[in-house]
């Protein structure tokens, strides 16, 4: 104000406002020179630095990434995995495919750089992070440099790399850009428009206690009475009590430097509204905004607390199956052509695709589990199999199976493949899991049920025990529980199986060839398992395996594992016939003439003791 009418000079201190960079392109029209990207050549470095300081923002561009990557990289014919795949020195494929999905996630592009060999055929391939990259106006130069912050002296130009179409062995940049409505002609427009929101959030972690930037209102009014000074000394008084009162958590100011002089100095505070209510609403409005920026179908997807609720598993899957659907599928469309496109003129690479992650939350059942609440149908989705006329009823190993039905004409004709025992080559249990009690002939007496009434010799043993008689004494009295005629040999072979295996103690008085038994501590009759070997039969002539063996039956041999009759019923699950009877298919047998309903081998029940 003029010092002659009110006798008061203001100095207002006003604190610098946080402006928001714009991704404005200067124009260039000199091909050989780079386009800036922003007006300071930094606006990359600017989307980093928000997404670092806007833990909001930051975590769901990271969340964005693992869901596009999903379960991993796998070959798009064959279905399995590539992880060992290098391609370069130090990246594996799925490492380089992982950075360059954090940059299109943070820029909307990536850039990959091409080194060949010697015969010009693509050789190495290296992420070159998107904020090193600049590009001239029509996009088939690029300029890479570490640190575009400070003065270029290390700037190196690439050309752009064409699949198929390269005369040269110097390398080259892929470059991938996904579309987006922009003003823009050269950078890629990001797909998140909550710019203002993130630099907002970075603010208010910056500035939490008073100042949002430029703060909400002024609160400090200094009043001086030491007469009118110079404009240098009032830089030097405002720049004292800006050093007392500001900083990270300071306040605005204003300073009167009054003319009247012997008063003392004055300080009033402005009283201010309720500055954690206001913070409380910017904070949630911003919150809100970049969610629905980044097309966040639930904010506990993201790891944001939803008011009134703890969030459950059905909640997120649900969250999570709207937020691929709407977003994370054309991401990773966009990724895998790209790629392959790369990959084109590489014979080296196979085709590539991104295995979708189908749950968050996918349970592990075991196989048991999945027998009693999975129809036949489901169990032969999970392998990849076609469903059956007749599949939508539950696996029992007592039912009948149908399967694709083939004919006995068919079945004749049909030898299992090796390609069939890749279907089933994660069944079965290793011999050497298990301790072997002996075949299960069952000692004459039929089929081997533990959890119901005694109907072997070794059941009654394992829950009985016997006191002071004699091996005729023992089959009688077995003999009576099971209503069958018991040998004192079937006992005796009994006896030594059950102790071999540690499953009971039997002591013998060889005076009188009184015998005691009794039930091991660490055993009881459920611990005894019925599973199948995979043999030779008895009436087929030569060794196991001769040079006929169809290589099926000779691969379930050589995988020296037992089967369960579940492993068993899905094998006939995968081949669409019956494998418990007909095994590997039809078998003449030379000697007699006669075609058999099954090849020369069988499943011979063993009964099995797993420690």
């Amino acid at each position: 104000m003029d010092e002659k009418n009110n006798q008061i000079n203001y100095k207002i201190e006003n604190f610098a406002r946080f402006i928001t960079p714009l991704p404005v392109e200067p124009k260039q029209t000199n091909a050989d020179k780079h386009v800036n990207w922003g007006e300071d050549n930094l606006y990359p470095n600017f989307l980093i630095d928000i997404a670092d300081k806007s833990s909001l923002h930051g975590s769901i561009l990271n969340s964005k990434s693992n869901y596009i990557f999903g379960d991993g990289l796998i070959d798009k014919k064959s279905g399995e995995f590539l992880n060992e795949i290098q391609v370069n020195e130090d990246d594996s494929l799925s490492e380089l495919i992982k950075k360059c999905i954090n940059d299109l996630v943070y820029f909307n592009a990536f850039a990959v750089e091409v080194t060949f060999n010697q015969l010009g055929e693509p050789f190495n391939y290296y992420h070159v992070p998107l904020h090193h990259v600049r590009l001239n106006n029509s996009k088939t130069t690029f300029f890479v440099n570490k640190d575009w912050k400070n003065t270029p002296r290390t700037v190196l130009s690439y050309p752009k790399y064409f699949p198929k179409s390269n005369d040269t062995t110097e390398p080259k940049i892929f470059y991938f850009s996904s579309y987006n409505v922009s003003v823009n002609n050269t950078y890629p427009s990001q797909d998140y428009k909550c710019i203002e929101s993130a630099v907002t959030d970075m603010l208010v972690t910056t500035l939490f206690k008073n100042n949002v930037a430029n703060s909400f209102s002024l609160t400090k009014v200094i009043k001086t009475f030491n007469g009118q000074v110079s404009e240098d000394q009032q830089r030097i008084i405002t720049k004292k009590f800006r050093d007392i009162f500001s900083g990270a958590d300071g306040e605005n100011l204003l300073v009167e430097f009054n003319s009247p002089q012997g008063q003392a100095m004055e300080i009033d505070t402005i009283p201010a509204d309720d500055y954690a209510s206001k913070l409380i609403e910017v904070i949630k409005k911003t919150e809100r905004n970049i969610l629905s920026a980044h097309q966040a179908t639930s904010s506990i997807l993201f790891g944001v607390e939803k008011e009134g609720s703890l969030g459950n598993a059905s909640e997120l899957e649900n969250a999570y199956q709207l937020f691929k659907n709407n977003y994370v599928k054309d991401k990773r469309i966009e990724i895998v052509n790209a790629f392959n496109k790369l990959f084109q003129a590489d014979d080296r690479l196979p085709i590539i695709d991104l295995k979708d992650k189908e749950k968050l939350f996918k349970p592990e059942l075991d196989s048991a589990t999945k027998e009693k609440i999975l129809t036949v149908n489901e169990l032969r989705s999970e392998a990849g199999l076609e469903p059956l006329p007749d599949g939508n009823t539950l696996l029992t190993t007592t039912q009948s199976f149908s399967a694709d039905k083939k004919k006995d004409d068919e079945i004749e004709s049909y030898s299992a493949t090796i390609e069939d025992f890749e279907k089933i080559k994660h069944l079965g249990t290793a011999k050497e899991d298990f301790v072997l009690i002996g075949k299960a002939k069952f000692s004459g007496c039929g089929h081997y049920h533990f959890a119901s009434n005694y109907n072997s010799i070794e059941e009654y043993l394992l829950d009985n025990k016997i006191e002071g008689m004699t091996l005729d004494e023992i089959a009688i009295k077995i003999g009576n529980e099971l209503n069958q005629n018991i040998t004192k040999q079937e006992v005796q072979n009994a006896i030594e199986l059950l102790k071999n295996a540690g499953l009971i103690s039997a002591k013998t008085n060889t005076a009188n060839n009184i015998i005691h038994t009794a039930p091991s501590t660490i055993a009881n009759a459920n611990k005894i398992e019925v599973w199948y070997d995979y043999v030779k039969r008895d009436e087929a002539d030569g060794n196991t395996i001769i040079p006929t063996t169809r290589h099926f039956c000779q691969a379930v041999i050589n995988s020296n594992k037992y089967f369960s009759a579940s492993d068993i019923q899905k094998f006939s699950i995968a081949f669409g016939y019956d494998v418990k009877t007909h095994c590997g298919g039809y078998w003449k047998n030379k000697t007699t003439g006669v075609v058999n309903k099954y090849c020369r081998h069988e499943w011979v029940p063993v009964r099995l003791y797993k420690p």
